[in-house]
């Protein structure tokens, strides 16, 4: 049975605004911290806290069995990773790589580190810094389920919620796109968009906030809704069709070009939502969009 030690040697690589929340929560959790940042001033409030200060990303690697990556990107965190020395030091111990990267990246990552006999887990922050080390926080990961399962007591100090994905690499770079990308982006901008509706109209922003969130249960309907009818390609229901939404939405594009507002946000959903109509599913449900987004087979 592997050995799980509560409290760990963790260095933290890369000191920018998330790599510094989750040095932050580390030290919160009681682990013996090393801190290394190319620009060594972001290191001194860490010194203060308790931490050790490493001169170099070697020294912030021999200092800890486990090691946290979070930089601006791939390319610089392969190029402070991936020198002969350093890989040297990082064999036998666990890395834990927050830099975002593409799906591609990732999966080299799982590769290399494979490759030099480093535990690895790949992971992205589900959220801004102010999340990390808090009980609403989030962070996938994706690796070895061991490693997973070893990690635990790094991870719970990092969020609330350490999710594991699997064991593909890639899983989590496909979720993070989907998450952070996709899902809350563009219902921010859609909560954007009415909110600059309401300010047109004189309508209190605080009113409407209270409202939408009031409303977050009918989305998560929607949502649950939504999933098993993608897997069963089976669009059927008797909530409210998309010939019923369209004129919905057709009203809110009017609306929006006579008050003088970019009336584009709604449009591009209008187009979206004809699109699927004229596809056949006009006395479907909304679900039945996601057949305009759909991954098409290729002919070679």
């Amino acid at each position: 049975m592997t050995e799980i030690v509560t409290e760990q040697e963790v260095s933290v690589i890369g000191l920018g605004s998330m790599g510094a929340a989750l040095a932050k929560a580390l030290l919160a959790g009681n682990h013996r911290v090393t801190v290394w940042n190319r620009s060594a001033s972001k290191c001194a409030p860490f010194g203060k806290a308790g931490a050790r200060i490493a001169n170099s990303v070697a020294e912030a690697v021999d200092a800890s069995q486990v090691v946290v990556v979070c930089v601006l990107d791939y390319a610089a965190s392969d190029a402070l990773l991936h020198t002969p020395d350093v890989a040297a030091r990082l064999k036998g111990k666990t890395l834990i790589q927050l830099t975002t990267g593409t799906l591609q990246e990732v999966q080299d990552g799982g590769a290399w580190a494979k490759e030099h006999g480093v535990a690895y887990l790949d992971g992205t922050v589900e959220g801004y810094p102010q999340h990390v080390g808090t009980p609403d926080g989030m962070i996938l990961y994706a690796g070895a389920r061991s490693t997973f399962d070893t990690m635990k007591p790094v991870l719970a100090s990092l969020s609330g919620h350490a999710f594991f994905t699997g064991e593909e690499f890639g899983t989590v770079a496909v979720l993070d796109g989907a998450i952070i990308g996709s899902f809350s982006l563009i219902s921010t901008l859609g909560f954007l968009y009415g909110a600059a509706l309401c300010d047109a109209e004189g309508v209190s922003l605080n009113t409407y906030l209270s409202i939408a969130l009031a409303r977050l249960p009918f989305i998560a309907d929607n949502l649950r809704m939504a999933v098993p009818m993608i897997e069963k390609g089976d669009y059927s229901g008797m909530e409210a069709a998309l010939d019923t939404w369209v004129v919905g939405i057709g009203k809110l594009v009017e609306h929006s070009r006579a008050i003088g507002m970019d009336s584009s946000f709604s449009q591009d959903v209008l187009v979206r939502l004809q699109q699927a109509i004229d596809m056949g599913h006009g006395q479907h449900e909304l679900a039945a969009v996601f057949e305009c987004f759909r991954r098409r087979s290729v002919s070679n």
